[in-house]
């Protein structure tokens, strides 16, 4: 699995995925006062650095606990270097309005009746509702003693947050991380230091990726594809919309790819409706379970062109944040060329902020175009 954080972003469709605005180039750590014995503590945590072992609580998601951002955020403090990293399956439920002393204080209880194997625990809430989104982030870590060690809240106010070009599961995942890591003694040289541990392989096995021996020809075959330049015909399929295809978008395509100059292009003859599901809530997983449904297809169902192309749109018509343009390029043997995912996470994906089939076009010829040109 590739330790980046575009790794841990096809996780969260459901809320709008990919790359982060937030880096963790800053350590800044507003936090609560802390003054005596849980300075000490806080001093003791950061003490312990990569060392240092944490159990992740369910994250509470607008109210609910969702243990799929804990693994998120899981991923990210372990591709930051912390080893030790446990995931609690048991949702810890927080009292109506309680500010955060009161948060910590029930935290703590709730740690001292189910003991954890850890040093130290962490509860995280993302409050907020559909919708006006996500508005707060509050975070405590308690000790195994129950014990507060540090306190952490960011609303609208705050400058991290207004960092942020949109407030979703992803962003707050990472803003959470970037909090915690200079807390948990992490920084630049313990990055560079981590290698992929449970969290990483827990993550792979959820993401759908296919074995590492089916994806590593992908560049070799890109770059291939790319000295073939105009030279090369590319067949488009209609776009996958909705629940059915769009017979106009292949034309559409087509013509912008040939108006582009990276080749030949031209409009299928065929209009198959792959049926892989958008239900799942990883979005890698959709996107590479239409891939594998494509690679079957193309396999089956040669034409006469070096390579043959199938894309997928999602799209809100007020909301450019919810969507994406996934697409697969498969060569005349049926093998994978590209298979490439777009969110509002990205910065191609960002520069375009599709509303429209006709603005998904064109983030796939930007996508394209990156591929070969």
């Amino acid at each position: 699995m590739e330790r980046s954080l575009k790794s841990a972003m096809g996780i969260l469709l459901a809320f709008g995925l990919g790359a982060s605005p937030l880096g963790f180039g800053q350590e800044t750590t507003k936090t609560s006062p802390t003054f005596g014995e849980q300075q000490k503590r806080l001093e003791l945590m950061k003490s312990r650095g990569p060392e240092g072992s944490l159990t992740i609580l369910p994250v509470v998601l607008a109210g609910r606990p969702f243990d799929r951002v804990s693994e998120v955020v899981g991923v990210l403090l372990e591709q930051q270097g912390l080893k030790h990293i446990e995931l609690s399956t048991t949702p810890f439920v927080p009292p109506v309005a309680a500010d955060m002393a009161s948060l910590a204080d029930t935290l703590g209880a709730s740690v001292k009746m189910n003991p954890v194997a850890t040093e130290y625990v962490l509860y995280a809430e993302f409050n907020g509702n559909r919708e006006i989104g996500l508005v707060e982030l509050r975070a405590i870590v308690v000790d195994k003693e129950g014990r507060a060690v540090w306190m952490d809240r960011q609303g609208g106010q705050d400058e991290a947050m207004q960092r942020m070009e949109s407030k979703e599961p992803m962003t707050f995942s990472v803003l959470l991380a970037e909090r915690l890591r200079p807390v948990l003694g992490l920084n630049e040289e313990t990055a560079k230091a981590a290698t992929p541990g449970p969290m990483a392989r827990r993550m792979e096995k959820r993401s759908g990726l296919p074995p590492e021996s089916d994806r590593a020809p992908l560049p070799e075959r890109q770059k291939l594809m790319k000295e073939s330049g105009h030279s090369a015909t590319l067949a488009i399929y209609p776009v996958r919309v909705g629940d059915s295809v769009n017979s106009a978008t292949a034309i559409e395509v087509a013509s912008m790819i040939s108006s582009a100059g990276l080749c030949r292009s031209f409009p299928a003859a065929r209009s198959p409706f792959l049926k892989s599901s958008r239900a799942e809530p990883n979005e890698l997983k959709i996107l590479w379970d239409l891939a594998g449904e494509f690679r079957a297809y193309a396999r089956e169902n040669p034409i006469d062109a070096d390579y043959v192309l199938y894309a997928d749109y999602v799209f809100n018509p007020e909301r450019w944040e919810q969507g994406f343009v996934h697409f697969v390029v498969c060569d005349r043997h049926g093998e994978w060329v590209i298979v490439d995912m777009q969110n509002a996470h990205h910065s191609d994906y960002q520069s375009v902020k599709p509303r429209s089939r006709e603005e998904c076009n064109r983030l796939l010829l930007k996508r394209l175009q990156g591929y070969l040109q």
